[in-house]
């Protein structure tokens, strides 16, 4: 699929940089701007229950302390994983579809917020605001301070990776737009 040792590493880096502080900076934008109101159950947090309840395991299991504040540690880790996950995806399908990398990333966290916030998780259940007065979590439900949250978070979130991705194209020596894949033997475009 990658064609040489060097695509797969930039696949490879680009997942750990790009998943590693995409996850930060996500967490870091939802610290200014949260997308709930207190004491509200987090999509993560929900999902977490719903799949992982049966084995004893909750949204709280891995809670800590830091400094006094209790930080939801089962949570964090899922908001983690499903960034390196995406920023996979990302990078991968930056081979297949280049666009992928419009507005130095903003697209795919657009795409994300709408495909994720505003189909996924209401259609599984996992957002039910309640400002909203039991109504499903759709986009056009939540308030608008959740909707900016989310689409701001998630524009800084995959802009982190495409700079992630930008650094790790500029160390194998790729090109670091448009086309990177180069083919066995192909050497980059001057």
């Amino acid at each position: 699929m990658f064609g040489s040792k060097v695509n797969g590493k930039v696949v490879l880096w680009t997942t750990l940089v790009g998943g590693f502080m995409s996850s930060l900076v996500k967490w870091g934008s939802e610290v200014n701007m949260p997308p709930r109101v207190p004491g509200e159950v987090s999509p993560p947090g929900a999902n977490i229950d719903a799949w992982l309840g049966w084995l004893g395991f909750n949204s709280h299991s891995l809670d800590y302390v830091y400094q006094g504040a209790t930080i939801p540690g089962a949570v964090t880790l899922y908001h983690w994983l499903f960034s390196f996950v995406f920023a996979f995806v990302y990078v991968v399908g930056s081979i297949y579809w280049p666009r992928i990398r419009l507005w130095y990333g903003a697209w795919y966290g657009i795409l994300i917020t709408v495909v994720m916030h505003g189909l996924l998780i209401p259609l599984f259940g996992f957002r039910n605001p309640v400002y909203a007065n039991g109504a499903v979590g759709w986009l056009w439900n939540l308030n608008g301070y959740e909707l900016w949250s989310e689409f701001l978070g998630h524009i800084y979130w995959s802009v982190s990776i495409e700079v992630s991705m930008i650094a790790v194209l500029a160390y194998f020596g790729r090109p670091i737009a448009g086309r990177w894949l180069l083919k066995p033997g192909e050497a980059p475009a001057s």
